[in-house]
């Protein structure tokens, strides 16, 4: 299961790769990500924060046609 969502007023982009419960988060200073874990210490989620900023609407539209 793979669930993409965006959050317009957070510039927040979230990837689900599970529907578990987020346990913990670590926030990735060099790229500006928080990975989320499940109980487990899976990862449960990617957040790409201020995605409008680090992607240009017509490189995203590249990028899905793909």
């Amino acid at each position: 299961m793979i669930k993409v969502s965006y959050d317009k007023e957070g510039y927040v982009l979230e990837i689900r790769f599970s529907e578990k419960q987020v346990k913990e988060s670590e926030y990735m200073k060099k790229t500006g990500f928080v990975v989320d874990y499940d109980e487990d210490g899976s990862i449960a989620a990617l957040e790409i924060l201020s995605f409008s900023k680090r992607v240009s609407r017509d490189e995203l539209l590249e990028a899905v046609a793909m």
